[in-house]
C-alpha cells in the first residue's frame, strides 16, 4: 500500500465517520475532502474540474425539474384525489391502494418529491378515517424505494451506478434493464408490509395527534407578566390563572433568580415569568388571559395578532432544500420570515420543548407552528417547509398536466429505444417542460436539490481519488481474498449485503459512486460479467428500510410520522434481509453471471 493510497484511505474513513456523525452537512464533508485531495496534490485540477462535467449530475438535476414539474401542474396531487375517493375506512384498505400507486409513480419519478408530496395527503387521508399516521408513512417511503428500483430514473442512485460504470469503461443500464428484478422485489416487499410489516408498525402518536388528543399530552410553557397587567399586586390564588384546567404553575422567575416561597404566596410583579405545565386547550386560555404573555422559545414575547384575523396551528416538516437547515430555530427567526411562533420541535420520536430554541434543524424535522391563516399560506408556499395538511400549497397549472407527463413519456420512450444518453434527454426534457409554462424557469431551479448535487460530486472527486492511487485494485483484490474464492452467487449476494449494510449509516448516492468501481474491478478479476454486478450495487445501495439516515424519503417520514430509530430497525430489518435473499436467488436467473 502506497503512502497516497494510505492518504486517500484516511481521507474516506473520516469523511464517512463524519457523515454518521452528523456534525456538518454531507454535501460540505464531500466537497471539503475534494478540496483538500486537490490541495495534498492526489488530484490535479483538471481532474478536479472534470467532476463536474460527470453526466450523471446532469440527468439527477433534470430528475429533480421534470419531478417538479408534475407537482407544480398539480399531477401527482390529481392521483392522490382520486385516491382519496375510492380509499375505504380502514388502514389495510388504504395501504393496499397507496402502496402500488406510489411504487409505480416512483418508477418514472424521483422518489423523493413523490413522498413530498404524498405526505400531506396520506396524513389527510387517514385524520378523517382516524388512523395514525405511523400506520401508513413507513410504507409510503419504502414503497416508493421499491418502486424507484424499478427504473433507470426512478432514483438518483441508479443514474449513478450506470454513469459510473460507462465511465469505467462498461456499457451504460438500459431504461429497464432493472425492471425484471425490481418488479419481484416490489411484489414481495409489498407483500411483507401488507402482512407481517403491517403488525410491526407503531401506533405512534406525532405532534398532528396532540392536536388531536389535546387532553393526554403536556405542554411546558412559559409566560410573562407584563406591565400594568390585573395580575401585578395579586397572589395566585387570587388570579384566574388557579381557574385555567389541566395548568400547573411549575415556578416562578424574577429577573435572574427562582422565587423560593410556595407558589400561593408569590406576589405577582410585572416582569414575573411563570412556567406552567398544561395541556393543548389550555395554552389556547393562556394566550387569551388579560395582562400575560406566551414567551417564544427563545424568551422574547409571542405573536400579537393581527387584527381579528383567526390563529392556526399546522405541523409542518423541514423539507430537503430548506433554508432552515443547520441553523437553530433562533437563526432561523420563522417569526420574522412568515410570521409564526414555534410551540414545539419533534424529532427521533421526541417532542424537544426545553431550550429547543437553540436546536439545529435537520431536514426531517417536524415543528408545530402557530400564526395567521396567511401566515400558514405563506407556509404553504414556501420551499422550506413542508405543511402536513391535504391543502395544496400553490394554485395547480391543472392545463398543463398533460405537458408535463407526456414530455416524460417521451423521454422514456426515446432512452428505450435510442442511443441517446440519458443526460441528454433529460435536459431536452427539462427545457421543454419550462418553455411551455409547466415550471417558471426559478421554480426550474429551485427544484434541483444542490445539497445532493454536491454531495455526488464529493463522492466522484473520491472515487477518483481511489482509482489513480489504485485503492480500487486494492479494495478489490482485499475483498475477492476474504471472500476465499467463494462461488460467484455467494460473492454477488455478499456485495448486495455490504452495500445495503453501508447505506444503512451513510447516503445511498455516496455509497453507490464509491462501491461500483470496486465491484466491476472485482468482476473482472474473476473474468465475471459485469452487469449482474452493477445491478447488484443498484438494489443494494437502495435497499435502506433499516435505518432513516441512508435514504432520504425515510429522514422525511421520521419526524412526520413521530417514529423513533427503533421502529424503522424493527419493521426495516426484515424486509432489508427478506430484499438482499430475493435478490441474490433472482439476479443470477435474470442475468447468468459468467
Amino acid at each position: 500500500m502506497t503512502n497516497d493510497m494510505i492518504i486517500v484511505f484516511t481521507l474516506v474513513g473520516v469523511v464517512f465517520a463524519a457523515m454518521v456523525w452528523e456534525r456538518w452537512r454531507s454535501d460540505v464533508i464531500s466537497v471539503a475532502a475534494m478540496v483538500l485531495l486537490v490541495f495534498a496534490g492526489l488530484l490535479t485540477p483538471e481532474e478536479l474540474f472534470h467532476v463536474f462535467s460527470n453526466e450523471a449530475v446532469i440527468a439527477v438535476a433534470c430528475m429533480f425539474v421534470l419531478s417538479s414539474a408534475l407537482e407544480r401542474t398539480g399531477a401527482i396531487d390529481r392521483v392522490g384525489g382520486w385516491l382519496n375517493k375510492i380509499v375505504g375506512k380502514s388502514e389495510l384498505s388504504v395501504s393496499l391502494l397507496l402502496l402500488p400507486m406510489v411504487a409505480f409513480l416512483s418508477a418514472f419519478i424521483n422518489n423523493t418529491p413523490v413522498v413530498l408530496v404524498f405526505m400531506p395527503m396520506v396524513i389527510g387521508i387517514v385524520s378523517k378515517r382516524g388512523i395514525k399516521p405511523s400506520k401508513l408513512l413507513i410504507p409510503l417511503s419504502f414503497a416508493s424505494i421499491l418502486g424507484g428500483c424499478c427504473t433507470l430514473i426512478g432514483t438518483s442512485t441508479n443514474i449513478l451506478v450506470s454513469s459510473t460504470a460507462h465511465s469505467l469503461g462498461e456499457k451504460a443500464l438500459g431504461m429497464f434493464d432493472l425492471t425484471g428484478v425490481a418488479l419481484i422485489l416490489t411484489a414481495v416487499g409489498l407483500g411483507y408490509l401488507w402482512t407481517i410489516g403491517r403488525k410491526l408498525l407503531p401506533d405512534r402518536e406525532t405532534l398532528s395527534t396532540i392536536l388531536q388528543t389535546t387532553e393526554s399530552k403536556q405542554f411546558f410553557t412559559e409566560a410573562i407578566i407584563v406591565p400594568n397587567s390585573p395580575l401585578v399586586g395579586k397572589k395566585l390564588i387570587e388570579t384566574s390563572l388557579k381557574s385555567i384546567p389541566k395548568a400547573r404553575i411549575l415556578e416562578v422567575i424574577r429577573g435572574d433568580e427562582l422565587i423560593g416561597v410556595p407558589l400561593d404566596q408569590v406576589v405577582f410583579q410585572a416582569g414575573d415569568r411563570v412556567r406552567l405545565s398544561t395541556v393543548f386547550s389550555s395554552v389556547m386560555e393562556l394566550k387569551n388571559l388579560s395582562g400575560l404573555e406566551i414567551l417564544k422559545g427563545d424568551g422574547q414575547m409571542g405573536l400579537e395578532w393581527v387584527g381579528t384575523q383567526k390563529a392556526a396551528v399546522a405541523e409542518c416538516v423541514v423539507s430537503p432544500r430548506s433554508s432552515l437547515i443547520g441553523k437553530s430555530i433562533r437563526q432561523g427567526d420563522l417569526r420574522r420570515l412568515f410570521g409564526v411562533l414555534v410551540l414545539a420541535v419533534h424529532r427521533h420520536g421526541v417532542n424537544l420543548r426545553n431550550q429547543f430554541e437553540s436546536t439545529v434543524l435537520q431536514y426531517g424535522d417536524t415543528l408545530l407552528l402557530e400564526g395567521t391563516e396567511n401566515s400558514m399560506r405563506r407556509l404553504r408556499d414556501s420551499r422550506d417547509v413542508i405543511v402536513l395538511s391535504d391543502e395544496p400549497r400553490l394554485v395547480p397549472r391543472k392545463s398543463k398536466q398533460w405537458i408535463a407527463a407526456g414530455v416524460i413519456l417521451a423521454m422514456v420512450l426515446a432512452a428505450t429505444f435510442t442511443s441517446m444518453p440519458i443526460a441528454a434527454l433529460g435536459l431536452a426534457a427539462a427545457l421543454i417542460v419550462v418553455m411551455t409554462g409547466c415550471l417558471e424557469m426559478d421554480e426550474a431551479y429551485r427544484a434541483v436539490d444542490w445539497r445532493i448535487l454536491f454531495l455526488i460530486f464529493g463522492m466522484l472527486g473520491l472515487g477518483a481519488a481511489l482509482e489513480k492511487t489504485s485503492g480500487i485494485d486494492w479494495l478489490a483484490s482485499h475483498l475477492i481474498a476474504a471472500m476465499g474464492g467463494s462461488h460467484p452467487v455467494v460473492l454477488l449476494s455478499g456485495i448486495i449485503l455490504l452495500t445495503s449494510l453501508l447505506t444503512t449509516f451513510l447516503s445511498n448516492n455516496a455509497v453507490a459512486v464509491i462501491m461500483t468501481p470496486i465491484v466491476l474491478e472485482m468482476a473482472h478479476h474473476l473474468n465475471l460479467a459485469t452487469k449482474p454486478f452493477m445491478i447488484a450495487v443498484a438494489i443494494g445501495a437502495s435497499a435502506c428500510f433499516a435505518s432513516p439516515i441512508g435514504y432520504q424519503t425515510n429522514a422525511l417520514v421520521y419526524g412526520a410520522g413521530g417514529y423513533q430509530f427503533r421502529d424503522f430497525i424493527r419493521v426495516g430489518l426484515p424486509l432489508n434481509l427478506l430484499i438482499w435473499a430475493v435478490a441474490s436467488a433472482v439476479i443470477p436467473l435474470l442475468w447468468p453471471l459468467k
